[in-house]
């Protein structure tokens, strides 16, 4: 045991670094999806809908709720006038009431009215002026129906927005994870082309570390003259920096690609994956049908178009005529025993047909009209603006697809030439035929050439996930 917690001790001494993690973008994608900000605010906004939904499918049951007075007591002095001294006598006098009412209110969705049962007890205990206790008791049970009439259904459109809005939430989810894909693709292209900059910055120091060793050599021998040895030791110096500076850069778009998929800052992470090319061919005209189709932004702008129009017609309705209906039957009994009021019961029953007939508001119910008419005019050219946008960024994005796939092409031919010229620049060094000046430059162009070439392929992949993005379309 003593030397189980040795090693602890040691282990937690010597700070031993936990195994790298390797994370290809699929990986990447699994756990943004699952622990980022983004995704975890749109899984919030999604709830919050979902729960409102069922919130207003829930209104539409049956409402029991129980009030209860035990007991409800007074104590107070009431005047009393005497005939016979002419003036106010003030007595004492008490009362203590205990009682129960139960409401139970069903709405009914296909008529829009609502039906109320309500039953109450109370027992009630008095004393009067004169010291005397008087006990009396009360049941009363009664149905009820309230039925607008003439009147839109505020029940259903209430549902019916409640449905809409959910609908516009889950395609806000949608495009949420449409973003982070595209985010986190981005970030972890640039985050390979970071580390693949990084090898070429290391590369151009190990030939211009075998430049400067030849120039070395050669100046010792007399050679070259001292100044071309001097070139490329200053050229030595120059790619050393480079190399401190990517890395520098590698290791802050880590921390910056941790905090963007949702790990931890001091987790030990790596990014493997190639920067292959594979053309594809978009026709234009489908990836504008597709993302007129299928986009969130063009769905939720169509659904905000049709709330706009029910809210004119709301509006209007509200210079209308309406009538209100309201029937109730009930049985009750009052008794000094509280036994006696569970039989030989009396009834009530009432109807009331109320009218409200609008006469005169001096144009403001129209004004009203007009305004809501303005804002479904307002939503329909939003979303015929928002759709010409679309087709326009759609065919931004295709032109930029192909405009990089060209550049990828051009490209990889420059490093293949460029490798070339640099090979057939070092021996022409070594036997003398150039100077190093010569190599120095054919060595930039080397480096210019590969890292063109990479980010000509990272620009064409990123062009590939944000057309799919905005098409929503798979782009094989």
């Amino acid at each position: 045991m003593r030397r189980l917690f040795t090693f602890i001790f040691i282990f937690l001494l010597t700070g031993i670094v936990f195994p790298q993690r390797i994370l290809k973008l699929e990986d990447a994608l699994s756990i943004a999806l699952k622990e980022s900000y983004n995704i975890q605010s749109a899984n919030y906004s999604l709830l919050g809908s979902e729960k409102s939904l069922e919130a207003q499918k829930l209104g539409l049951r049956s409402l029991v709720s129980l009030s209860l007075d035990v007991p409800s007591y007074t104590r107070s002095l009431r005047a009393s006038f005497d005939p016979l001294t002419g003036t106010d006598n003030f007595y004492s006098t008490e009362n203590t009431m205990v009682q129960s009412t139960l409401n139970i209110t069903q709405p009914v969705m296909l008529t829009n009215g609502t039906i109320t049962l309500s039953g109450v007890l109370q027992g009630n205990r008095q004393v009067d002026l004169n010291n005397v206790q008087t006990n009396n008791y009360f049941s009363n049970l009664i149905i009820s129906l309230n039925q607008p009439l003439f009147q839109i259904n505020t029940q259903a459109r209430s549902l019916e927005r409640a449905e809409i809005n959910l609908e516009k939430a889950k395609r806000n989810f949608t495009q949420a994870e449409q973003n982070i894909i595209y985010n986190v693709s981005a970030a972890f292209f640039n985050l390979v082309k970071s580390k693949k900059s990084l090898a070429i910055t290391q590369d151009k120091v190990k030939q211009t570390e075998e430049s400067y060793k030849t120039a070395a050599n050669k100046f010792k021998a007399g050679l070259i003259a001292e100044d071309q040895a001097l070139q490329l030791e200053v050229d030595l110096a120059s790619s050393k920096n480079d190399l401190l500076n990517s890395i520098q850069s590698f290791e802050d778009a880590k921390n910056d690609f941790k905090i963007l998929i949702g790990l931890s800052i001091a987790e030990n992470i790596d990014v493997q994956g190639e920067v292959d090319y594979k053309p594809v061919q978009v026709d234009i005209e489908e990836a504008v049908k597709s993302a007129l189709k299928k986009r969130p932004d063009i769905l939720n702008a169509e659904n905000d178009v049709y709330l706009n129009q029910l809210a004119v017609e709301e509006t209007d309705a509200r210079s209308e005529i309406k009538a209100n209906l309201r029937a109730s039957y009930g049985i009750n009994k009052n008794a000094d025993q509280f036994e006696s009021i569970f039989n030989r019961f009396a009834d009530t029953r009432s109807v009331n047909l109320n009218i409200s007939i609008p006469i005169l508001d001096w144009g403001k119910n129209a004004r009203e009209v007009e305004a809501s008419e303005a804002n479904y005019k307002q939503s329909k050219l939003s979303l015929e603006n928002q759709k010409d946008n679309i087709r326009k960024e759609i065919i931004s994005a295709v032109n930029k697809l192909n405009s990089s796939k060209a550049r990828v092409e051009v490209l990889s031919k420059t490093v293949e030439l460029a490798e070339k010229s640099y090979n057939i620049s070092l021996e022409r060094f070594k036997v003398g035929n150039i100077t190093s000046f010569e190599l120095s430059q054919s060595q930039i162009r080397l480096t210019e050439a590969r890292l063109s070439s990479l980010s000509a392929l990272i620009d064409y992949k990123l062009s590939v996930v944000d057309l799919e993005r905005k098409t929503l379309m798979k782009i094989e």
